[in-house]
């Protein structure tokens, strides 16, 4: 099986990168200064964007880093210790020398695979490449498909929830634009009522005045 497991799944490499982005800014590259003054100089860490750093670790994955591969693959296979756990019991159900199977029938391993129906397609797609979990190609391809199928429902929920978000900020924005101007014209409306009330108590001045007059000369 290939030694290197990352170009044959290179779309899904800034997926693995970021569940274990922590570690590579507060372990891996804090301990491997050669690594961080190769590829980012003198420039201080908190200047760095989670971005560019991702982008050189993917690089050097593709280009097959030995010792990075293998500090990434032990990392997110870390970061995923459960599903460890229910892989190598389910293989040792295979052969107690799980380690030692060269490779699964298609009948092993559609058992293995649904024993682990409640788990992530992606996150068993992913662990079984980079951990080299020895099933046939046609159980790769299908798991493969499970985890696209999987990655685009997670996108389009999450296109719909800021879709959401975004109409909600609407509304919130468009709720605080009616109360500004509710406001606004009713200070308007308050002011022409003030406005009214001084021109009636003037006009009834004026008549009171009249018709004092009038009572004067008659």
């Amino acid at each position: 099986m290939q030694k290197n497991p990352f170009p044959s799944i290179g779309p899904w490499i800034p997926k693995i990168l970021h569940a274990i982005k922590k570690d590579i800014k507060t372990d891996h590259l804090s301990a491997d200064k050669i690594f961080y003054k190769t590829h980012f100089g003198s420039r201080p860490l908190n200047k760095l964007t989670i971005d560019e750093i991702l982008a050189v670790y993917e690089r050097e994955l593709l280009a097959g880093a030995e010792d990075l591969v293998e500090w990434v693959v032990n990392r997110w296979v870390f970061k995923h210790g459960d599903l460890y756990q229910r892989f190598a019991g389910l293989l040792s159900q295979v052969d107690p020398e799980f380690h030692a199977i060269d490779l699964l029938t298609e009948a092993q391993s559609e058992k293995l695979l649904g024993s682990l129906g409640d788990c992530s397609a992606i996150e068993v797609y992913l662990f079984s490449h980079i951990n080299r979990v020895v099933f046939p190609e046609a159980v790769f391809e299908r798991l493969r498909i499970a985890a696209e199928a999987e990655s685009a429902a997670e996108q389009e929920n999450e296109a719909n929830k800021k879709a959401e978000e975004t109409a909600a900020d609407e509304l919130q924005r468009l709720r605080r634009d009616v109360c500004r101007l509710k406001e606004k014209y009713e200070e308007k409306l308050a002011g022409v009522q003030r406005k009214y009330q001084t021109d009636i108590d003037a006009l009834k001045k004026q008549i009171r005045a009249l018709q004092q007059k009038l009572d004067r000369q008659s």
